[in-house]
């Protein structure tokens, strides 16, 4: 009898640990291996390396790609350079940038369309890659690639110089075919606009 009592004491801890044992992650747990951390600097030779070998198909929606043509060599250049070259060896690319009406002034300022990443914009329609703003009416403020429905690459990093030179930043690299098509599914719901 005083066993059972005993038992009885600890069946709550008993239940907690066959729960714990018996435990298996959701279906979409990803192993460790297939998540890489880009950290700072980590970025751009990942992001570089993933645009160069990619086969089929990318999707860049980004916030921000400032270039300056004044300087060809810097890294938010050579990826959008990537993506061109990606286009030219028979990738589908597609690239689809931010611009919104400027809400945060006012009077007539405010119904101002503000277009970023104009210089990118230029040079990647101007070597045939198709290219697009989102509406004005909503802010994409996502910075994100999907390669091959396989390859996710998502965080706070935007193609600029200070994103990927200076700022701290944090991005991840997501192999995993259930992610991209989820992120897929979502951002082929994003309206296009070409400016005319």
């Amino acid at each position: 009898m005083k066993y059972l009592k005993h038992m009885i004491n600890k069946f709550p801890i008993i239940v907690i640990f066959v729960l714990c044992i018996s435990y298996t992650p959701p279906s979409f747990a990803l192993p460790a291996d297939d998540v890489i951390p880009l950290v700072d600097g980590d970025y751009y030779s990942q992001v570089h390396q993933a645009l160069t070998t990619a086969k089929k198909s990318i999707l860049c929606v980004m916030y921000i790609a400032d270039i300056n043509p004044k300087y060809k060599q810097g890294w938010e250049y050579n990826l959008i350079n990537d993506l061109i070259n990606a286009h030219r060896r028979g990738v589908n690319v597609t690239v689809i940038f931010d611009q919104n009406i400027m809400f945060w002034e006012t009077g007539e300022k405010q119904k101002k369309t503000e277009r970023k990443s104009s210089e990118a914009y230029e040079l990647l329609k101007k070597n045939g890659v198709p290219v697009y703003y989102d509406s004005i009416d909503r802010v994409t403020h996502s910075k994100i690639l999907v390669i091959d429905d396989y390859i996710t690459i998502v965080g706070s990093t935007n193609w600029t110089y200070s994103a990927l030179k200076k700022n701290h930043e944090a991005s991840v690299l997501i192999k995993s075919r259930r992610v991209a098509e989820a992120f897929l599914e979502k951002l082929k719901t994003i309206s296009k606009y070409q400016p005319k």
